[in-house]
């Protein structure tokens, strides 16, 4: 997949529940905070900063949405569990990620679920898996910050999270030196198709 274009489009929280959306296909970003989906997105869009990235956890508290070549829509959803938000923006941002891939079910033609390589799968994370098997939704599962740890490394979390999400495609990423990127690129497009 060959990415030309990508544009902001809008954000959408919990009390935008009668928001308008349109019949087009989507790829929707999901993870714990501070994973670096917003890294990620921009990487894959050939942006430097259309997804906006913060070095504090928990800043997405929207679903951002963007149009990719003129087609597709690309969603950046709130980053889950951050502990330091408090239990009531927490249920908040929780509630808007589950309401936000239900309304949107038959449209969402990948789920990119991006866990930390440096730390794995956390239970937050093979809970929000159960979650989208049961809206019988299809994940890929994203390592990142892949970068930060040596070959060794990078292999004994491949190996881990093949463990804990049997069956799953995992795709070991480096947004800043691009490692990966192509490939997830490559599968995103075919699931588009």
């Amino acid at each position: 997949m060959k990415i030309k274009t990508a544009e902001f489009v809008k954000s959408v929280s919990i009390n935008d529940t009668k928001v308008y959306f349109d019949a087009r296909n989507e790829v929707v970003f999901v993870g714990r905070s501070n994973v670096w989906k917003s890294s990620l997105m921009n990487a894959l869009m050939h942006k430097k900063d259309l997804v906006k990235t913060s070095s504090k956890p928990g800043k997405t508290r929207t679903a951002n949405i963007f149009f990719v070549n003129k087609k597709y829509y690309f969603t950046d959803l709130p980053g889950y569990w951050f502990a330091k938000l408090g239990q009531n923006l927490r249920e908040d941002l929780d509630a808007l990620i589950s309401w936000y891939l239900e309304e949107r079910k038959r449209y969402l033609k990948k789920i990119v679920l991006v866990v930390d390589a440096k730390i794995g799968p956390q239970q937050k994370d093979i809970d929000m898996m159960e979650f989208l098997s049961e809206q019988e939704l299809s994940p890929v599962i994203v390592l990142s910050k892949c970068d930060r740890l040596g070959r060794n490394d990078v292999n004994k979390s491949i190996s881990h999270t093949e463990k804990v999400f049997f069956g799953q495609q995992i795709v070991p990423v480096s947004s800043s030196k691009g490692d990966g990127i192509e490939e997830l690129r490559k599968l995103l497009g075919e699931s588009l198709k």
